[in-house]
């Protein structure tokens, strides 16, 4: 599985350059209101290939560093802006002043053992290729803009090098991190998911989907066949799992279906109205007489089913009961997380086997204020705080939100 090791921020809005480094399981965001933790959320979100869509505009450069299962990539984001004149209305008037732009540039170094295997830059219409001293360059102006990792696929498949390297290719594409981007800390994805709407073409076996990032175990309703009527019911993984945890003994999701040709060899049907059903003996509820909290819930169940390497949620456990907190970090599994939590209910079930761990488990935010305005200060504890906690944690005696009060952490 893909972990994120470390973040390098040299250019980013009023955030002091510095270099963050991460567990392969739970990574925490501690600090006051308005220190940055959702922004920092957004940036990990947006750096690893999922749009947030409030830095859309925000001028950057910064680094990120995966350890791959199969690969070690380094994947540096430069955004700049650039003005460009705009040509005048009528002949013999002067140019009038420049439209900004924002030019991004994609730079990837990918190694295998320690070994630089392969190097990419990608521009918005390019992308430059360097593998054992050769140079490639791919003309991407033909193309539908993409996500860099995507017009980085492309280009290796346009090359000569890719059919006699495949096998690198598919190291190269699977080392990238897969993951849905932030949950917010309300229930704006769940929402979101709610709008889901998908149309099937059975003749071409093709399906086109009206959100991204949804729940994996949902791209096999696409296989089932379709029933007959106006409505069909799904079983969902997910789905099943927080049933479980909200006390239910089954949920299905339920879609409107409605069919668009009129020829049966050429069936095409569209879904959407989603609801879901929670059940237990004698009751049944859909998922708009739950209560906050289990809403919450079950937003996050999707959340995770969507994010395959990394799961980024904001304030994971608002309106949850502890027992479901439990549950939450129990769907995580193995992947890795990046949370936030003014409540100290999550920060307790944290555990740790060293000081080191500690270090690169919490990322400290900071607001300061000076001649020069504010400017946020995000960093890993140092080893003297990281030691003297992880001390302190040893004795057993005070729980983890009770030892980041006293060491002054939190």
């Amino acid at each position: 599985m893909n972990k994120l090791t470390k973040l390098s921020i040299k250019k980013f809005r009023n955030v002091a350059p510095t270099t963050l480094e991460f567990r392969p399981g739970l990574n925490v965001l501690l600090g006051k209101n308005a220190a940055g933790k959702t922004t920092l959320l957004r940036l990990l979100s947006t750096a690893v290939g999922s749009q947030d869509e409030v830095l859309r505009d925000d001028v950057l450069e910064v680094s990120y560093r995966v350890s791959g299962t199969s690969l070690d990539f380094e994947h540096t984001i430069t955004r700049t802006r650039v003005d460009e004149p705009v040509l005048p209305t009528e002949p013999g008037r002067p140019m009038q002043a420049g439209l900004s732009n924002l030019q991004q540039t994609d730079a990837f170094v990918f190694e295998k053992n320690g070994s630089i295997v392969e190097k990419a830059r990608v521009l918005s219409n390019e992308v430059t290729l360097e593998r054992a001293g050769q140079q490639s360059r791919v003309d991407l102006r033909l193309m539908r803009r993409r996500d860099p990792f995507t017009s980085l696929y492309f280009g290796l498949l346009s090359t000569e090098q890719a059919a006699t390297a495949n096998d690198l290719v598919k190291d190269i594409i699977s080392s990238r991190l897969r993951s849905a981007g932030r949950m917010d800390e309300s229930l704006e994805r769940l929402n979101a998911l709610l709008d889901l709407e998908v149309k099937r073409e059975d003749s071409s076996k093709s399906s086109t989907w009206n959100i991204e990032d949804v729940p994996r175990s949902m791209y096999f309703i696409l296989s089932d066949s379709m029933p007959e009527g106006t409505s069909a019911t799904f079983s969902l993984e997910f789905l099943e799992r927080a049933a479980r945890v909200l006390g239910y003994e089954s949920a299905t999701a339920r879609f409107d279906v409605e069919r668009l040709s009129p020829e049966p060899s050429q069936q095409i049907v569209r879904l959407s109205n989603l609801r879901f059903f929670f059940k237990r003996p004698g009751e049944e509820v859909s998922h708009d007489l739950l209560s906050y909290g289990q809403k919450r819930l079950l937003s996050f169940f999707a959340h995770a089913d969507a994010s395959q390497d990394m799961i980024v949620a904001d304030e994971l456990v608002n309106g949850l009961h502890h027992e479901w907190i439990s549950a939450c970090l129990n769907e995580i599994g193995d992947r890795q997380a990046f949370l936030t939590s003014q409540n100290p209910l999550l920060l307790d079930f944290l555990r740790f086997d060293s000081a080191e761990e500690v270090r690169r488990t919490f990322i400290l935010c900071e607001r300061t204020s000076g001649e020069s305005g504010s400017q946020l200060i995000w960093r890993n504890p140092t080893e003297e705080e990281a030691d003297s906690f992880f001390s302190a944690y040893q004795t057993g005696i005070q729980r983890v939100s009770d030892i980041l009060l006293t060491k002054g952490l939190w």
